[in-house]
């Protein structure tokens, strides 16, 4: 069986992974680059590969077309916006990916980024850096409202952390998980009102059609100009541009955005005092990625042995 290894960074948090391939005898190819795989280069390398241990890359019909021998994806993660599930099922290729291994990791960056926003750490960092000594009025979490937009692995795992600040949860989510609002005394609120009541909002659901652009300038018009955005689930979900303007003419105070459209970013969130930046690093602990990539590798060996499948999203048996 002939693997691809096409996420960048693998096995460089623990030695697990790799030795877990060879000890079965598998052949495995990994991605040559120093960066994140392209389309256009995941599609040159894939070639006779019968199995794809994936990142976030855009996997499309070219990829496929290039990969006939192709029959499991395995994504490190748990964003499945760059698979393609209509091709998957048109060449018949399974799919699963690592939900759980990233979650806490991604709730505590988030957590990270809130406390960052509230209290102008960044900020003060660099200033002091640049020899100003100013201290900021940052705003105390405690009693305020957090509005968590989709309570799956990350916002449930956000609601436990910030329990501890004695906030007041509300949530929007299309299928909300009823019993867990009410052992952790959460309210379910639609999408206007979790907007207009909360004094930091943040987004916690995937990338799909209809979450493209789910928070315009519009929905940002909406909120306290005493609030703050936190989107550390995927870029698109919040318009860039939008964001921006907001920012700019004091709509809502801050933000925090973990994830961009076009990765690496560039653009103009960079030029804004009030707006804090990472680089789409919610699953980056040693301990996150490390699990994450064993669980993608144990996929692909079960797979290879004929045992059934722990997350798999998508069959094409």
């Amino acid at each position: 069986m002939n693997i691809f290894v096409s996420t960048h960074p693998f096995s460089q948090t623990s030695e697990i992974p790799g030795p877990l391939l060879k000890k079965e005898n598998l052949q495995v190819r990994h991605n040559p680059y120093e960066h994140k795989i392209s389309t256009e280069e995941l599609a040159a390398e894939i070639k006779s590969s019968d199995a794809l241990i994936a990142g976030t890359e855009k996997i499309t019909r070219d990829v496929f077309k290039n990969a006939p021998n192709l029959k499991i994806i395995s994504r490190v993660g748990i964003g499945l916006d760059g698979i393609d599930f209509g091709l998957c099922k048109e060449f018949g290729v399974r799919v699963t990916y690592t939900p759980d291994a990233p979650s806490m990791a991604a709730s505590e960056l988030c957590v990270g980024l809130i406390l960052d926003v509230a209290r102008k750490i960044s900020e003060t960092n660099a200033n002091i850096k640049s020899g100003i000594w100013y201290r900021y009025m940052g705003m105390l979490l405690y009693g305020k409202t957090i509005g968590i937009v989709g309570m799956g692995r990350i916002g449930k795992g956000l609601v436990h952390l910030l329990s501890a600040f004695n906030m007041k949860m509300i949530v929007h989510d299309i299928k909300p998980d009823v019993a867990f609002g009410r052992l952790n005394n959460v309210s379910f609120v639609t999408k206007k009102q979790l907007l207009q009541e909360s004094d930091i909002v943040s987004i916690n659901v995937p990338l799909k059609k209809d979450t493209h652009d789910l928070i315009t300038i519009a929905d940002l018009k909406q909120m306290k100009s005493t609030s703050m955005l936190i989107n550390t689930a995927r870029g698109g979900i919040v318009n860039e541009e939008d964001l921006c303007v907001a920012l700019r003419n004091n709509i809502i105070a801050g933000a925090a955005v973990d994830v961009f459209e076009q990765e690496p970013y560039n653009g103009p969130l960079t030029t804004l005092e009030n707006c804090i930046l990472t680089c789409h690093m919610g699953a980056s602990t040693v301990d996150s990625r490390t699990a994450m990539e064993v669980e993608a590798v144990e996929e692909v060996i079960r797979f290879h042995k004929g045992q059934q499948l722990k997350n798999e999203v998508f069959g094409n048996e």
